[in-house]
């Protein structure tokens, strides 16, 4: 990792269509300080002794763990069980913090051959996340931190539309709502959804928030790369590095946003968005190693 005062990581979610041990390849050749691990349904993502080889082979630390946002195949239907079980994973392969999400205020009902989950805001959330909302407020979540050294930070989430309408699918989903919560992940393409300036609502949130997700909002599409879309993230970026924000900045992209067919625009690409970071937090960006460099680098460790 480099001496950088806020790492800068890659979320492997940016590039889930490619597999996890290309993206530990593609953070190493950028030159990220290391890569937020997103869980799902791959076993690849959720074993730790193949992760730390990943570490090791790719001199890539995992310094976030992205919790499963959905039930997934061999671990907990249970919420507040995942989230136990990513803060165990967390702590297996020296991650600093945990990923989660907000309850669900409402289900998906997926229909047989449309493809996509269809939301009707009338039906009532799952379960377990009713308890899981009361475990947010009413001190399991404090009581699961202070049994671990693992950060777990609470993301803000989107907008949803229904009938050409704006409403809000989860919980404790607006700001006066975060602001019960003891600490957070802000997301910047999720502000831009409820016309939210990032900068802003890190100002009203204060040393709160420890853990950013970092992406850009076209007016319709989430998860762009930087620069691309509607939001002020250099202001922002500089914001952190003025006011000593100590967590992790994590890239968090769509694959559908990125050259993912071209290795050599792909990995322009991330390193474009990692020169915009480190530009705008301060640093300076390493010149000295292009991407087919570091590429050359890694596959001969």
């Amino acid at each position: 990792m480099s001496s950088a005062a806020i790492p800068v990581t890659l979320s492997t979610g940016s590039l889930y269509t490619l597999g996890t041990a290309r993206a530990f390849e593609h953070a190493a050749r950028a030159g990220y300080d290391g890569v937020e691990l997103l869980i799902d349904d791959r076993l690849d993502t959720r074993q730790p002794d193949y992760l730390k080889r990943l570490t090791e082979q790719y001199a890539v630390p995992i310094l976030s763990v992205h919790s499963p946002f959905v039930a997934i195949s061999g671990w907990p239907r249970d919420e507040i069980k995942r989230i136990e079980r990513s803060v165990a994973l967390a702590e297996a392969v020296g991650a600093r913090t945990v990923n989660v999400h907000v309850p669900f205020r409402f289900s998906d009902l997926t229909i047989s051959g449309l493809g996509k989950p269809i939301i009707f805001p009338f039906l009532p959330p799952p379960q377990d996340h009713r308890r899981y909302a009361r475990w947010l407020l009413d001190g399991g979540l404090e009581a699961l931190q202070a049994r671990t050294p693992v950060t777990i930070a609470v993301e803000n989430l989107p907008a949803r539309r229904f009938l050409g309408m704006r409403f809000n699918r989860y919980a404790l989903n607006t700001w006066e709502e975060i602001a019960l919560i003891p600490t957070l992940c802000l997301d910047t393409t999720h502000c831009g959804t409820w016309d939210a300036d990032p900068t802003e609502i890190y100002q009203r949130q204060g040393n709160r928030v420890k853990h950013v997700h970092l992406s850009d909002w076209s007016g319709r599409y989430q998860h762009q790369p930087l620069g691309t879309g509607r939001l002020a993230l250099d202001r922002f970026l500089r914001h952190l590095n003025e006011h000593s924000y100590t967590g992790s900045v994590v890239v968090e992209l769509t694959p559908l946003s990125l050259p993912v067919q071209d290795e050599n625009k792909l990995s322009r690409e991330l390193r474009r968005n990692l020169d915009f970071c480190r530009e705008h937090l301060g640093q300076r960006a390493d010149k000295s190693q292009t991407p087919t460099e570091v590429k050359r680098e890694v596959v001969n460790v």
